[in-house]
This record gives C-alpha cells, structure tokens and sequence, in this order.
C-alpha cells in the first residue's frame, strides 16, 4: 500500500514517504521501535485498521529496495498503534483485492464498523458530494433519504466490503433501481452524454446551477439507474476500486454501463477538511435517519 493513517477510526490517509510519516508522528513511540539499533515504523492501514509496517522509510533504506517506500500489513497487535484483525485483515482490499467476505459481518464493537456510522451521520454530506463527482448525479434528498435508510436497515457499517473510501458508492451498491426522471446530471459527465442521446429523455436547465442539468422524459417512460459490479485492484501499491453504473430505459440497457471510480487519497481529503462548507439539509437529514 501507498497510504497510511496514525490512529483507527475516521483519520486522514497519508502518501508514504518520510517527511509525512515525521509530521503526522514526530518519529515517536509507538510509531518508532528500535530494536537493537535497527528501527521498525509502523502505522494504521487506512482501510481496515491493521497495524502495518512501513518498509523502505528512510532515504538510506530506500536506496537498497527496488521500490518506493511502502506499507504491509503484520499479523499481530502493536500495542499503543492498532490491535490486529484477521476478519478485516482477510476482507482488506490491500490484502486481496479480489476477495471479498460475504459470509461474516463486522462486529458491532467494531471501531471500523463505528467509524463508518460516524462518517455517515455527521459528515454525509461530504459523502454526497463525492459520490455526486463520481457518477455526475445529483440527486435529490427523497432518493438519498430511501438509499440511507437501506444502508441503516441493512447496518451497511459491518459489510466489510464497506470501507472508509467507499462508502458513497456503496451507499447505492446493490440497490433496487433508482428513478432518474428529475433527478439533475453534472452536465460535462458521461452520464449527461449518455442519456441526451436517448429517445424520450431530454435535459432541461437545473434552475439551480449551468453546471446542472434536470433529467426529463416523455410521456411513460422509465429511466432509472443501478450500481454494481465492484472491482477492487492494487497496481504499484495503490488500491482503485471501480463500481458499474447501469442506466436502464422501459427496462432496457441504454448502452454499456459507466465505469465509476473511487479515489481514496482525495475522499480522505474531503472528509477531512476543517474549512467545509456544510449542507446543513443534508446533515440534517442524515441525523434524523441515522439519529
């Protein structure tokens, strides 16, 4: 892996690389263990919350390693740094981007598992922000209420493929279609392209913002969308996760689906701004759903 955090639960992801890893811990104990004068660096996986060991750190270390520095995960607890998980260690997708544990649930002591709540009530619209740049769909408050209010029925927080830069597509994932008729469209997406060729859709001014537009029909017919198809991959230490979006016209495919992307560096940043503007609609809203 490429990233790495300081503490479990809701925490920035970092680029590894030296001068990040001293800012964010000042080199200091537990992050740093000398051991008969060799150091070992450690740090939190930003997916599932394992300790990981930082390998090929320091400038003197790097030179003998084919690669940049990287972050692996270790299988046991690094007392004042994370306690090791082998559910979640099995269902990262750091470990393996192609496995994914249906069969077990997090547990509700899960500090993941809270943390993703968290994220969910208190900062849902950042969540709403990104899966709306990842997709080009703005939707209306109804529709993310229902699709909240799933993910709260269902405890979407102990799915372990739900993962702290994933969870505004999966929000959607899996779900039963979603009407897109006036609902609004970033206009510049591949989705807007997409449905201003099809018969009987056609895109209206938003009233709202020129970056927007509404999606309108003609008489009787149905337009809706789902979200499937997740595919998790790991290339030079760097995890991308891309999710299928299906635009369906009276029941039918309107063309191949859309590759929607994850971006896991930038989604920390988002949640993680001190100078964002709420959505007090929103959160509002996801309070009164999540409590």
């Amino acid at each position: 892996m490429d990233v790495f955090k300081t503490h479990v639960g809701e925490g920035k992801a970092l680029m590894i690389n030296e001068e990040n890893f001293y800012l964010a811990t000042r080199e200091r104990k537990p992050y740093v263990v000398d051991s008969g004068g060799v150091k070992s660096f450690y740090a939190v996986c930003p997916e599932c919350d394992n300790p990981i060991q930082l390998i090929g750190l320091l400038r003197r270390q790097q030179d003998s390693l084919p690669r940049r520095p990287y972050g692996r995960h270790i299988g046991h607890d690094v007392p004042g740094v994370a306690v090791y998980d082998e559910d979640a260690y099995l269902s990262c997708p750091f470990s393996d981007p192609g496995y994914w544990r249906t069969d077990r649930k997090r547990k509700p002591s899960n500090p993941t598992g809270q943390a993703l709540y968290r994220i969910m009530r208190d900062r849902f619209d950042r969540v709403e922000y990104a899966w709306r740049e990842s997709s080009g769909l703005l939707l209306g408050i109804k529709s993310l209420r229902r699709a909240l209010t799933v993910w709260r029925n269902d405890k979407g927080w102990l799915n372990y493929g739900s993962t702290y830069h994933n969870l505004p597509q999966m929000l959607f994932f899996g779900l039963p279609q979603e009407t897109l008729y006036g609902q609004c469209v970033s206009k510049n997406s591949p989705l807007a392209s997409r449905l201003a060729a099809a018969d009987g859709i056609f895109l209206e001014p938003s009233g709202f913002s020129d970056s927007y537009l509404r999606i309108k029909t003609s008489r009787f017919v149905d337009v809706g969308f789902v979200l499937g198809a997740r595919k998790a991959r790991v290339v030079n230490d760097r995890l991308t996760e891309t999710f299928l979006l299906g635009v369906n016209v009276e029941g039918k495919p309107l063309g191949s689906d859309l590759v929607v992307h994850t971006d896991p560096v930038w989604f920390s940043r988002i949640l993680n701004m001190p100078d964002w503007h709420e959505n007090h609609r929103l959160s509002a809203m996801a309070a009164d759903v999540l409590g």
